[in-house]
């Protein structure tokens, strides 16, 4: 497990350094944020799960555990970099990814026959993102009534502009809106952020 996680870190520092926008950060998260990324998150059966931005899935065993664990839960991965995409799919073979962006999600979901997911738990450097807005919104529409959209802020980032307007979006966007504990046993320490979809919403058709 050692000789895959340090096999992982150089790929994502290698994807870092030829796309730094898009990768977002200089190593992998840890195992710790993760856990705070589903913390209290409750899935009942048939509910699907999505992972924006999977990078080389840093976030997925924790996540697979927890639909694994929920009769008829599904999982979907979207990401959009080929190369993480194809160390991916050989990792987790049990699993679904999409090599797409996420501002597809909708199409991505109907093409599969998925319902509205329960929750979108995002990888994205979002701050750094031109389409931060659309896809913080199209999250929200695809959303069921009451899920969740969740993201995390490194703590060296959370003063700077971008990480503000991010804040206010999810405010602005969604019906209830919290943060973590900040997360120390990562590198940066990171907080994770939770919006929720209001529960009496209607819910979004997918085509």
């Amino acid at each position: 497990m050692a000789t895959s996680t340090m096999a992982d870190g150089l790929f994502f520092f290698r994807r870092f350094l030829g796309n730094p926008r898009e990768v977002g950060a200089l190593c992998p998260s840890t195992r710790h944020l993760a856990a705070a990324m589903v913390r209290d998150l409750a899935l009942r059966p048939g509910d699907v799960v999505l992972e924006y931005g999977v990078g080389t899935g840093s976030f997925t065993p924790t996540i697979a555990a927890l639909v694994a664990a929920v009769p008829g839960a599904r999982y979907l991965g979207i990401e959009r970099e080929p190369g993480f995409c194809e160390r991916l799919r050989a990792r987790f073979p049990q699993l679904d990814f999409a090599n797409d962006q996420v501002e597809n999600v909708a199409s991505l979901l109907a093409a599969r026959g998925l319902p509205a997911p329960r929750a979108i738990l995002s990888g994205l450097p979002l701050i750094l993102l031109p389409t931060m807005r659309e896809i913080v919104t199209e999250a929200e529409r695809v959303l069921q009534p009451g899920g969740e959209f969740r993201t995390f802020s490194y703590l060296q980032s959370w003063p700077t502009s971008g990480a503000f307007r991010l804040r206010r979006l999810l405010r602005e966007t969604f019906a209830d809106t919290s943060r973590s504990a900040l997360v120390l046993r990562n590198f940066p320490p990171a907080w994770v952020l939770r919006g929720q979809k209001a529960r009496g919403a209607a819910a979004h058709r997918l085509a």
